[in-house]
């Protein structure tokens, strides 16, 4: 064996590794990798973005003062009031799921500001969660977002339409709309 051919103490040598098939080796986890450090530095990066991602998952409701929020895992058991909901809300865990992200647009879509805190949704909870401090909470920070702009008019408009504004909050919603 001539010294290129030699494998070096990091690699492997294709001989040595086990026969899948015929004439075909199975390798171990990056065993003939010649740039690992590139590969490490990948797998670090992918983990700081996981781990990132993960922090603002649980940092964000934090901050927002909503922590509860984190404890929703979108089992969808609040669904079963769809039929009693008197503001007629089909999916309470998409408002729990844009309270936690402090996404107004799809609160607004899913009848956030329709909501009369009535509590009906908490008793199927399987979490136990405040559900109508959680949506009264969020009604506020979104009509202030609405009054501050952060929310487009067409999607107000479009709630306004579509009656997904409640009493409570039509007439803030008609002052930035200009109706």
């Amino acid at each position: 064996m001539e010294e290129k051919d030699k494998p070096k103490k990091h690699q492997r040598d294709d001989t040595t590794q086990p026969l899948v098939l015929p004439g075909i080796h199975r390798y171990q986890f990056f065993s003939n990798l010649k740039d690992r450090a590139l590969t490490k530095n990948l797998n670090r990066l992918c983990m700081l973005g996981i781990g990132t991602a993960l922090t603002m998952d649980v940092v964000k409701p934090l901050l927002n003062a909503d922590p509860q929020t984190i404890y929703c895992y979108e089992c969808r058991a609040c669904y079963a009031t769809q039929d009693k909901c008197p503001a007629a809300i089909p999916f309470q865990a998409e408002l729990v799921v844009a309270s936690r992200v402090l996404d107004y647009n799809r609160f607004i879509r899913n009848g956030g500001l329709n909501c009369v805190r009535c509590g009906g949704c908490q008793n199927f909870c399987v979490q136990h969660l405040e559900l109508p401090r959680i949506f009264g909470t969020m009604q506020l920070k979104t009509m202030t977002a609405v009054q501050d702009g952060t929310v487009a008019k067409p999607v107000i408009i479009k709630a306004l339409k579509d009656g997904l504004i409640n009493r409570e909050f039509i007439n803030d919603v008609a002052k930035f709309v200009g109706a």
